[in-house]
């Protein structure tokens, strides 16, 4: 048994055609639209300024469902400003969506080394470029940026049952052990109240038991 994980949600936070190196114009044509009535993302009446275009491109995500439109628009962003760092995070995420993870580790990578320890992007994008290396089948690198996430420690059990399944799926029975069992101590701790109210649920009760299970299945 493994946990799965799911791509990031386009809204919180690609196709092996490559846009990057197409001319894209200044101010571009808003297409017409074919959103949903549903959708609760504004399309932005001008295409001018960065946000304009990292507006639009979450518009052709959330209501166009225009993946490949999408890219074009943050590209559009970083041509405007290459050392914003927010366009890349978020073509990096429109690029791992359609299956583009070379192109989206590429621009996590980008991410990263702008962000150089400021608040910002840095963190969702080593997670996201971790899951874009496993993806891609390059499993030792993924545990590298998962150990750049979870340091001496974390309190995020994803971060260690990610890289408890690499381990695992590498061959590095020990290290698996270990992952698993911070996880299980840190979900003891979330159901025991140690983080809030909030972390008290159901979900985080299965998980428990799917880690002790895989515990018990690598013979612990």
């Amino acid at each position: 048994m493994k946990f799965a994980f799911s791509i990031p949600s386009l809204l919180a936070y690609a196709s092996s055609i490559l846009l990057l190196g197409f001319s894209i114009p200044l101010v571009a044509q808003i297409p017409a639209s074919n959103a949903s009535t549903d959708c609760q993302t504004l399309k932005p009446p001008h295409l001018n300024t960065i946000n304009d275009f990292i507006d639009m491109g979450h518009f052709q995500e959330d209501c166009q469902k225009d993946l490949l439109a999408a890219v074009s628009s943050f590209t559009q962003a970083i041509r405007l400003n290459p050392k914003a760092e927010e366009p890349y995070y978020h073509r990096a995420n429109a690029y791992a969506a359609i299956g583009n993870y070379k192109a989206a580790v590429a621009d996590y990578t980008e991410v990263i080394r702008q962000n150089k320890g400021r608040l910002g992007f840095s963190r969702p994008a080593y997670w996201n470029r971790a899951r874009a290396y496993e993806k891609l089948g390059e499993k030792q690198k993924a545990v590298s940026d998962l150990t750049q996430l979870i340091g001496d420690s974390s309190f995020n059990v994803d971060e260690y049952l990610l890289r408890g399944n690499l381990y695992d799926d590498l061959g590095n029975k020990e290290s698996a052990k270990a992952d698993y069992k911070a996880a299980e101590k840190l979900l003891q701790e979330y159901l025991n109240g140690s983080f809030g109210s909030g972390f008290q649920e159901p979900r985080y009760q299965d998980m428990l038991e799917k880690v002790r299970n895989e515990l018990s299945g690598l013979n612990y």
